[in-house]
């Protein structure tokens, strides 16, 4: 993270990051009812009973995932302090061909309950695979449910979050039996599968978060500044017993990612903090203060064009530079620390 200013300028500043990889979360789950390994499990489906649904949610499996941000991104500022550039989920299928691939979101309208049919044909082959938040309810939120906490009966204790047009935050696993668009926050694509074809094992999915829908960017603000992020992947593809649809997604148990890395869904982040910066000039000496983060370091660097930098000598947020330049700036990068 880099954040610039002007020797004359005491201001809160803005730390511009480079984008940052969590290799894995640090809790995920296959919420399902029969899932008799919580937290364990080393895949997750995405499915719906729909549509003959039973009297269950319309997405009835789905994968619900946790990544610990505070090691990437500094906790603990407000969360109007984190200016979300983009942020991306990536996950892996780890069961070959047992859905096709439908990289854009089919309309309300192409699914049958069942208590009516489907009033308009899928234009495409397959159904997606859909991003989300995670709500909380019964006593649980998202700073006390755990990979291993209570299903919930008759309603589960954790379930995917959308929003309405007006940023209102609801449960979306019904949204189909309520008659309302899911609006997803990114839809599940890939390079490697050709739309209509069936998905092979192994295929990686991006889902890039849109963060201009409603409610999506103080949802992910508030989860910076807490320093947890959860996040829930689900689907409508129609799985019945013995056949059907699903997407099985590897976890952070799977046995390959627990020997080899690199199979459990990772996040990306590229995130810039608004952080007070305090700047003081008295003669030709430059005063400079700013808050410092545990797990982070921090190199202040000068530049008398915003086009070569140097790095000036500091102590732990705070620096003093003698210099009889008329213009100087200043920028702060800051990292995770090094083991």
């Amino acid at each position: 993270m880099r954040l610039p200013c002007l020797v004359s300028a005491a201001a809160s500043s803005l730390a511009a990051a480079a984008p940052q990889t969590i290799p894995e979360p640090s809790a995920d789950r296959w919420m399902y009812p029969s899932n008799g390994t919580p937290g364990t499990r080393a895949q997750a489906s995405t499915f719906s009973a729909l549509p003959s649904s039973g009297g269950v949610e319309d997405r009835w499996g789905f994968f619900l995932i946790q990544f610990d941000t505070s090691s990437t991104i500094p906790a603990g500022l407000s969360p109007e302090s984190y200016r979300i550039r983009s942020i991306t989920l990536t996950a892996t299928i780890g069961q070959d061909e047992t859905f096709d691939y439908d990289p854009t979101p089919d309309p309300l309208t192409s699914y049958g309950t069942p208590s009516s049919i489907a009033s308009t044909p899928d234009a495409d082959i397959g159904r997606p695979v859909e991003l989300h938040g995670a709500g909380f309810r019964n006593g649980f939120a998202a700073g006390t449910f755990l990979e291993t906490s209570p299903y919930g009966v008759p309603e589960r204790n954790a379930y995917p979050l959308g929003f309405s047009g007006d940023g209102t935050p609801r449960d979306v696993s019904w949204n189909v039996t309520d008659g309302f668009e899911p609006t997803p926050w990114a839809t599940g694509t890939t390079s490697d599968v050709e739309p209509g074809d069936l998905v092979p094992i192994d295929t990686v999915f991006d889902f890039q978060i849109d963060t201009s829908l409603p409610g999506v960017t103080p949802y992910l603000q508030q989860a910076l500044s807490e320093g947890a992020l959860w996040l829930t992947i689900s689907s409508l593809h129609p799985a019945i017993q013995e056949g059907g649809e699903l997407a099985a997604w590897l976890t952070r148990d799977d046995a390959l990612h627990q020997i080899f890395g690199g199979y459990a869904p990772s996040l990306t982040l590229e995130v810039d903090l608004r952080v007070p910066l305090t700047l003081s000039r008295s003669g030709t000496t430059n005063h400079l203060t700013w808050p410092t983060f545990d797990g982070f370091d921090a190199e202040l660097q000068a530049s008398p064009d915003l086009d070569s930098w140097t790095p000036i000598p500091h102590g732990d947020g705070s620096a003093t530079e003698t210099t009889a330049a008329s213009k100087r700036f200043y920028r702060i990068q800051i990292l995770p620390s090094t083991p």
